[in-house]
Parts: structure tokens; C-alpha cells; sequence
């Protein structure tokens, strides 16, 4: 019968064999007993998508395929069924899913035949699943979950074999404590039958590092150095994110301070500015010392800036405080040592050394430049996008001999994962958008405080544009009806495609109208040869350095996905569509959305012709954006006085 040998998960328990095992490929199975004490999110079968990335209980999981033509494989169980799932670049659906009740002790067995996954359970076939599209399908050696969901209740007994088994081998030795050496039983150089033993003291102990490793961890999971920081054994603070340790006893009030505020993009992107400039400008006229640090100096948003604000050049300050030299000497001195032992240690391929050394040479750099910067200026607070690109911005400003104030501006979405990562790592405070957003980041652990007050950046562009409180009324005119379609990311993502040919399906029968679409910054007009050989685009209609807010001002309508810009569509006033194939998260689904190019052409059809369903629209419209973006009119006085108070002041 079953072995004594149970291992419990009830939280974020973990076994790291091989995320993907590369020995087995294409045809294989894994047989276990489970009993789950939990739920899992039933998805929708399918071979695209990612409906994997939150509400899973993975006992397997699909570990990352690299690169778009392979995939891991893995196993979502709860209480209310099966479902299994294959994961690699922008993929991660549910190819076989099964709804039953598992209360007691039940063999699960999974078996690959050819990339076709089938399902028996006690022994019995239940199901065949759907042939996968990639080429290559591994098994993976995770176990318990990751960031996407941990499985919750006991396992025992777990089994890989190296060849898709028969329904009357599963028989044969479903209830048989097998010996380990069974023909096509995978072993990997550690018995896979029983993981008992592994649970305890055989994950890798990092404590013995320095704390700039520990206090990375998060970050280096999400560059993908690591696999995933709960496999590392932690203790301590440095499981969760910390803010500034002293930001709760802050006394700012010390004569030493030398500047008030501090803007620090940390993350530059130039429509980012539209969140600093507008901002910076109140604080002056409020009579606090500004300084703000700027990336490009030819940026036509420069001349937004008060004259009573201190501009400060980056690349000048770079070269004023010789940090190039000086970082490469530090690497070398302080942390090269250590970074080798970590990642020989963790057991990192050559390829992830070299990714964590850049990571550590980029941190260094960071570090000394923050360093410089508040030993010259001395700010009470800082405020800025986000230091997740610069770690060591983090270090230095929690190690300044006067405390900081860490304020930082929400500048996207913030992902919807049950994990607790977010883009606001070392803040004391963040300022939010809208209270949707405050929502998703107190589910969060160990979240930073927060604050709604606004987006600066809409503010700015609806006074630019001399966008009003009322909605646009149709254009009725002579002359074409525009549409703009935004992309969220690259053609080579598989959702990416998937929503545009949903649309050019769509748009194909609307001659009269006139088309324009806005390229994200990581696609390349390379990616639209395709569409421009099959005269599915013309080559006058793509746009991929133009001010997305300026096409948006000429479009009537806006048609994408989950990209921030096709929110602050909305916020606009402009009619927004979303397309939405549930390839995608479905909490990012807040506007009117289609999910076929029947139900987009109607939309569009009822919007430019039919002005009460219009009218209606818009104001449906607006209740939902309001939960997103409160009043923009004021963001950037209201962040302003925010800190002013802040400060004591």
C-alpha cells in the first residue's frame, strides 16, 4: 500500500529537482497520490493564453520553456479538479482540464503521449487533453508552486517515468512502494520516489552572505537568475520587503538636511516626466529647495520645468562624480568574491553567472552614484518611478547617515499575480492612481503604505490637449472615421498576434475608415512585414516613435488589450474596446470588451452611428475608469502638498 512518507504544503512549500528536465521530452508521466485541502481556479482548455498565472494549486510546476518553441510542463490539483498546463515565453494555458470532487486520498497519473497529455485517476482513463503547438515539451522538477500558485495539501508517493505509460501499467503497481531502480522510472541522480528527506535541510543556505545578496533575492527571480526565491532558505528580514528601517522615526527637521526634495526618476522613460516635471513645479511653488535630476536634456517636456526648480544633468553628475572608476573598482573589492561563491553554490549555469554579475556591476554603479547624490544634496525625500532597475539606489538611500523619505509614483498597471511582487520595493510611501489599484497592492504582502491621490501624467496630457470633463461627441463630419489600435508588447508574443488578427479580421470590412497603429516600445517595424506583404497594413499607418497621446488625440476610437495607454485612453474620454480572448489576465478587462471580430464590428458600427448607444457607452465608461483614475484634475498639487505635510511643513 501507500508509504508512511506524506509531505505537507500549506504554504508556500517547495521542491527544486530541475525546473525543466531536459531528459524527458515529449512522452512521459507522472503518477502520484494527493489529497488537497483547497481550491484551484478552473481555466478554460486551450493551447494559447495565459490562464496559468494566478489561481493555480500547482503540485507540478510548468517550469519555463526559454524560448517560444518549448514548453515545461505541470499540474494544477484543488479540491474541484485537474487541470494541467504548459509554460513558456508570454504562454501558459490549460491543456486538459478536468472539474471533480477530490476530498480523500486519490492516484492521480498524468501521462504524455507524443505532447498530448491524458488523464487517469485511480488507475482509470479519464481524458485526453489537446495536442500541444510547441515543438518540444518537457517534464518539470518543481514541486509545490511558485509565484503563480502553491499547492495546498499532502502529497505522497510521486513518480516520473521516462515513457508514456499504459492504463495497465498504472494498475499493475498503483498501490506497489516501488524499489527505484523500475525500468523507466527517472531518478536524475536523486531518488524522485521519495522527496521526504529533501524538505528540510537540503535547499541551498544563503544567510552566511552579505546582505546585498539576501536583500536581492526578489529581484533576482524576477530578472530570471534565479528560479524562484523561495527555494533559497531565508531568515529573518530578509524574506519580505523593507522599507527604509528609520522611515517611521524620520526626524527631517535636522539642520544638516541641505535640499527638501529630491525627483529621481530611477526608471526612465520620457513619458514618465509628465509624472515628475508637473510635480516638481508644485513643490516650488510652495516654496520647498527642488532638485531634479534629468535624463535627456533635449526632451521637449524640459520646458515644462519652473525656473524655480534645480535642474540637474545625470550624464553630467556621472561624469562630475568620476562613478564609472570608481564602480568597477568596488565590483571588484566588495562584491565580485562573494557574487562567484553565491553562484557556484546556488548552482548557476554560465550563462545566469554572467546575468548576475551584470546585475552586481549595474547595482554597484547605482550605489555610488545615490551615494554621491545624497551626500552633495543631502534631500529630506526622495521621489521617483521605481528602483527595481536599481537595487543599489535602494541600499544607499537606506544607508544615508540622514533618514529619507522614499516617496514613489505608480507609472503602469500593477500585475494582478497572487504574489507579493510590485514595482515599489525600499518605499516608505507610494502614490497611487486610482483605488483599483490601492486594492490589488493591499492584497499584496508586505506592501509599502499608500495613497490615492492621482496620475499626474493624465493631468498633464489632458491639459496639453485641452481635453475637457465632457465626453467628445461623434465625429459626424466629412472626412474619415480614425481608429487606433494599440499593441501591448511584440508581434512574437502569441496574444499579441492573436488580438491583432482579431482585429484586422474586424477592420477589413470598414473601407471608409482610417486605421493607424501604435507599435510598443519593445516591437520593431520589422515584426509588421508580414501583415505589410499580405496588404493587411500599410506602412503609412504604423507608428512606433510618435507620441502615443498625440494619436490618440486624433483617433475616435482606441482598440487594444491591457496596456496602460489604452486606460489612459479611457481616462481621456475617449471610447475604448478591449479585446479580450482570455489571454490575458481577466482582472485587467475594466472597459467594453469583444471577443470575437463579429462583436468588434458591432461596437464599432453602434459608436460612430448610433448616438444614444454612444452617449451610453461613454458614461458606463467613465463609472468604470473612475475606479482607476479618481479626479486628474489636481494629482499633481495633491501629491505636492502630500509630501509638503510630509515634511512638517
Amino acid at each position: 500500500m501507500m508509504s508512511d512518507n506524506i509531505i505537507h504544503f500549506s504554504k508556500k512549500e517547495q521542491i527544486i529537482i530541475s525546473p525543466i528536465i531536459k531528459d524527458l521530452k515529449n512522452s512521459f508521466a507522472y503518477e502520484f497520490w494527493i489529497k488537497p485541502s483547497a481550491n484551484h481556479k478552473i481555466k478554460k482548455e486551450s493551447v494559447n493564453g495565459i490562464a496559468g498565472i494566478h489561481g493555480q494549486k500547482y503540485i507540478i510546476y510548468p517550469g519555463h520553456g526559454q524560448i517560444e518553441t518549448q514548453a515545461g510542463t505541470g499540474i494544477s490539483i484543488g479540491r474541484n479538479g485537474i487541470s494541467v498546463f504548459e509554460h513558456t515565453v508570454n504562454h501558459l494555458p490549460a491543456t486538459l482540464v478536468y472539474p471533480t470532487s477530490i476530498k480523500n486520498w486519490t492516484h492521480i497519473a498524468v501521462v504524455y503521449r507524443d505532447k498530448v497529455p491524458f488523464l487517469y485517476i485511480n488507475g482509470i482513463f479519464i481524458k485526453k487533453g489537446r495536442r500541444s503547438r510547441k515543438e518540444i515539451l518537457y517534464a518539470s522538477g518543481i514541486i509545490g508552486g511558485s509565484e503563480y500558485g502553491h499547492f495546498s495539501g499532502e502529497l505522497r508517493e510521486l513518480r516520473v517515468w521516462s515513457y508514456a505509460r499504459t492504463e495497465s501499467e498504472i494498475l499493475e503497481n498503483i498501490y506497489t512502494k516501488l524499489e527505484g531502480n523500475e525500468k523507466g522510472l527517472y531518478n536524475q541522480g536523486q531518488n524522485i520516489i521519495n522527496l521526504t528527506n529533501k524538505m528540510g535541510g537540503n535547499k541551498p543556505v544563503i544567510n552566511k552572505y552579505p546582505a546585498f545578496i539576501k536583500e536581492n533575492m526578489d529581484l533576482l527571480v524576477r530578472r530570471g537568475i534565479l528560479n524562484l526565491h523561495q527555494s533559497i532558505e531565508l531568515t529573518g528580514s530578509y524574506k519580505k520587503d523593507s522599507s527604509n528601517s528609520q522611515s517611521n522615526n524620520i526626524k527631517l527637521q535636522d539642520n544638516r538636511y541641505l535640499t527638501d526634495v529630491l525627483l529621481f526618476f530611477g526608471c526612465y522613460r520620457r513619458d514618465y516626466e509628465y509624472l515628475l516635471f508637473p510635480v516638481a513645479n508644485r513643490l516650488a511653488e510652495k516654496g520647498l529647495s527642488v532638485n531634479l535630476i534629468i535624463y535627456n536634456k533635449f526632451s521637449p517636456n524640459v520646458s515644462l520645468i519652473s525656473k524655480n526648480v534645480n535642474v540637474l544633468d545625470y550624464n553630467s553628475l556621472n561624469r562630475e562624480y568620476g562613478v564609472t572608476n570608481k564602480a568597477k573598482k568596488y565590483y571588484t573589492n566588495h562584491l565580485a568574491g562573494h557574487i562567484r561563491q553565491f553562484g557556484g553554490e546556488i548552482g548557476l549555469n554560465a550563462s545566469r553567472k554572467k546575468t548576475l554579475e551584470n546585475f552586481y556591476r549595474a547595482y554597484a554603479y547605482d550605489y555610488l552614484f545615490m551615494t554621491s547624490l545624497l551626500d552633495n544634496l543631502r534631500p529630506k525625500c526622495i521621489y521617483g518611478i521605481h528602483f527595481i532597475l536599481n537595487p543599489g539606489c535602494i541600499k544607499a538611500i537606506k544607508a544615508t547617515s540622514l533618514p529619507v523619505l522614499c516617496t514613489l509614483i505608480q507609472h503602469g498597471m500593477i500585475s494582478v499575480d497572487n504574489t507579493d511582487d510590485h514595482d515599489f520595493k525600499g518605499a516608505d510611501l507610494v502614490f497611487l492612481w486610482g483605488d483599483y489599484f490601492k486594492r490589488i497592492l493591499n492584497a499584496k504582502l508586505g506592501a509599502p503604505n499608500a495613497v490615492v491621490l492621482g496620475n499626474p501624467k493624465v493631468e498633464q496630457i489632458r491639459k496639453d490637449l485641452n481635453i475637457g470633463e465632457v465626453s467628445q461627441i461623434m465625429r459626424k463630419e466629412s472626412g474619415k472615421f480614425t481608429i487606433l489600435y494599440i499593441l501591448t508588447g511584440s508581434l512574437k508574443q502569441d496574444y499579441n498576434r492573436e488580438n491583432l488578427a482579431l482585429f484586422l479580421g474586424c477592420i477589413s470590412k470598414f473601407h471608409s475608415f482610417k486605421v493607424m497603429y501604435k507599435l510598443h516600445p519593445n516591437s520593431s517595424l520589422d515584426e509588421c512585414n508580414i501583415y505589410l506583404r499580405k496588404g493587411l497594413m500599410k506602412k503609412s499607418q504604423i507608428f512606433k516613435d510618435m507620441n502615443i497621446y498625440d494619436l490618440i488625440n486624433q483617433a475616435d476610437i482606441i482598440i487594444g488589450d491591457f496596456s496602460t495607454s489604452v486606460f489612459e485612453a479611457a481616462a481621456m474620454n475617449k471610447p475604448v474596446i478591449q479585446i479580450f480572448q482570455s489571454n490575458y489576465p481577466e482582472n485587467f478587462v475594466k472597459l467594453s470588451y469583444v471577443r470575437t471580430k463579429d462583436e468588434l464590428t458591432a461596437i464599432i458600427q453602434k459608436i460612430r452611428y448610433d448616438e444614444k448607444y454612444f452617449n451610453d457607452f461613454m458614461r458606463n465608461q467613465q463609472k468604470m475608469i473612475n475606479d482607476m483614475f479618481i479626479d486628474s484634475n489636481g494629482s499633481s498639487e495633491r501629491i505636492a502638498s502630500h509630501i509638503y505635510k510630509s515634511l512638517g511643513y
